[in-house]
């Protein structure tokens, strides 16, 4: 975080920049939006159509397409989802009077898409839906045309991506809403400038700085869910390739302990991981975190 500035009319209270410790708890709560999304998702459609929503990668043989044809959207809708969502900021800043830039980045070793509005201050309420409108708008849009198209299942996924990827709009928002609603804000790149009248300080703002601990738990919880979501992203293209080398099923593991059954047979082919025992591996790491913790209490 930047050091507060003296308040004056032209000079911002704050500034809130994007540092490692809160782009790792973005990283952490967004992968928790998707796990929640994608459970919100299924739900939704079952509850509609009287049907699972399909997620999985399964084809039928000789239909090899089918899953290249995942792959590609596997691609293609998280790209396509993020232009959008960020053309959609564009709309909210020029309704409010500003004048929209894009941009893409990259930022700790990821890449980024950006809408702003350089220059312009906006009021703290103005701001916030500008925050929300991508949310709102694109997720709203996403699940009347799935309720109505029941064979449009990648709407789902949309929804999924466009949900968990809005943790920052979400994040900043948040903590506007508990600023003073007198204040204007000023978007950045990496951020927001808030400016404040004189009778407003620095304790009226709901920003804070993390301590250490806080980011060793972060780092854990990070590394945990970012295991599940590697195992998401495996259970998508790992059959591609294993289908188009012809590979025969296999089980890594036991009949009675296994970890992956990859199974290719007359009915078609897919991947599934056994969650029980993968679970140990954050679970250690959690034990390794508490260990790590009271040796260091007892130094």
């Amino acid at each position: 975080m930047l050091p507060m500035t003296k308040v004056t009319r032209n000079q911002p209270i704050y500034v809130f920049r994007l540092n490692p410790n809160i782009a790792l708890r973005w990283t952490s709560l967004g992968i928790l939006l998707f796990i929640l999304a994608t459970a919100g998702i299924s739900a939704f459609y079952q509850a509609i159509h009287g049907q699972s929503w399909t997620t999985g990668v399964v084809a039928q043989p000789n239909r090899i397409w089918r899953a290249i044809l995942v792959f590609l959207g596997f691609i293609g809708i998280p790209i396509g989802t993020f232009i959008v969502h960020e053309l959609v900021h564009g709309f909210a800043f020029a309704a409010f009077g500003g004048s929209p830039r894009y941009g893409i980045g990259i930022k700790y070793l990821l890449p980024y898409a950006y809408a702003t509005s350089p220059g312009k201050h906006f009021s703290r309420n103005a701001f916030i839906v500008i925050l929300l409108t991508p949310l709102v708008i694109i997720d709203l849009a996403c699940l009347v045309l799935l309720a109505i198209f029941p064979q449009a299942t990648w709407l789902g996924w949309v929804v999924i991506i466009n949900t968990s990827g809005a943790i920052g709009d979400i994040w900043m928002a948040t903590l506007l809403w508990r600023c003073p609603p007198s204040i204007t804000v000023e978007d950045r790149t990496e951020g927001m400038a808030i400016y404040a009248p004189v009778a407003v300080q620095t304790q009226d703002l709901p920003f804070r700085t993390t301590g250490s601990k806080t980011f060793t738990f972060w780092t854990w919880l990070n590394m945990s869910l970012m295991f599940f979501m590697l195992l998401i992203v495996i259970s998508f293209l790992l059959p591609v390739v294993l289908e188009i080398f012809h590979v025969p099923s296999f089980v890594v593991g036991t009949d009675d302990l296994w970890i992956l059954r990859w199974e290719n047979n007359a009915r078609g082919f897919g991947i599934v991981f056994n969650l029980l025992p993968l679970l140990l591996v954050p679970v250690i790491g959690l034990l390794g975190l508490l260990v790590k913790s009271v040796s260091n209490r007892h130094q």
